[in-house]
């Protein structure tokens, strides 16, 4: 396969997964506030901060009010992680690469990259902002059935699927490190009953809430929705699980040792952390390690299959 062609899929794997992780976070933290009580004050540029894109908010938006928020994540084309501009991308890179992946997931992105251009802009009431994600997480979700059930398991699959898990990895860390802070600015007394709720919230934001229940049978602790979201080995959004089906899509492309090493070695960091330990500040350092270690990953693929 032409490594132009792989860094198309790869990348198509990347925004899409993007978009349905920004589309979760949105959902649930909204969700979040039907569960506080009123008078409790929500912080919404901690949804700006796991983007990693605080310096152009600021420059785009005089506040930061629910309003420009919503408006910088879901419709700002001049936002490159936005919702919007991820679809954008991830369209030009299947329309690129159409011939390889089944045909009803171009037209899944085809038909998604419309609908957010029309109802994107009207996300600002929060019950058009519901439907509005919930669409896009079900679109997300269908892509990726189509692609699991409907394409062959060849290089082309190998590498949009690795662009995925690496970015479903990244999300990870980014919504653990910044929603095991306190998202209330009012931190009275009467509030931290209300700390549960929110490590709730952190879990629906991924998805994992149901599974967590399931897997860890005890009531939701901060300590154990990050063991969790970091190390569980059968949850699809767990960081191992990413890494470990990264490793797995390497491992079946050519000359792919120094990326597998890569892999292994952001594993042994995973491994070698005292999580029971971490909290606040040493756990926001160690996720911040976890995502330089995921960016070298990304270096090393393109570096090895994209630079030719």
């Amino acid at each position: 396969m032409l490594s132009r062609l792989a860094q198309n899929l790869f990348w198509a794997g990347r925004y899409i997964e993007r978009a349905e992780s920004t589309a979760r976070l949105i959902n649930a933290t909204s969700l979040l506030l039907m569960d506080m009580p009123r008078a409790a004050t929500f912080d919404w540029r901690a949804l700006v901060e796991i983007v990693g894109a605080d310096d152009l908010f600021a420059q785009r938006y005089p506040d930061d009010s629910e309003a420009s928020v919503m408006r910088f994540l879901v419709a700002d084309r001049l936002h490159p992680s936005s919702i919007a501009s991820c679809l954008a991308v991830a369209r030009e890179n299947l329309r690129s690469a159409r011939d390889l992946v089944p045909r009803e997931v171009w037209e899944d992105i085809n038909g998604l990259h419309l609908f957010i251009a029309d109802e994107g802009p009207h996300v600002e009431s929060r019950l058009a902002r519901s439907r509005v994600m919930e669409q896009v997480v079900r679109n997300a979700r269908h892509m990726a059935g189509m692609i699991d059930s409907g394409m062959s398991r060849d290089a082309a699959y190998d590498m949009f699927m690795l662009g995925l898990q690496l970015e479903r990895a990244d999300m990870t860390t980014r919504i653990i490190d910044v929603r095991s802070a306190d998202l209330l600015v009012d931190e009275q007394s009467d509030l931290r009953p209300y700390q549960t709720v929110q490590w709730i919230s952190v879990l629906k934001s991924l998805s994992a809430f149901q599974m967590y229940r399931r897997h860890v049978r005890v009531r939701v602790t901060g300590p154990g929705v990050v063991r969790f979201l970091l190390t569980d080995s059968a949850f699809p959004r767990s960081v191992r699980f990413c890494l470990n089906g990264a490793a797995e899509r390497l491992t079946r492309l050519p000359t792919a040792a120094g990326c597998v090493a890569t892999v292994d070695s952001t594993l042994e960091v995973l491994d070698d952390a005292d999580l029971g330990t971490l909290a606040g500040y040493r756990l926001s350092e160690f996720l911040d390690r976890m995502q330089i270690e995921l960016n070298t990953i990304n270096d090393t693929i393109h570096q090895r299959y994209f630079q030719q």
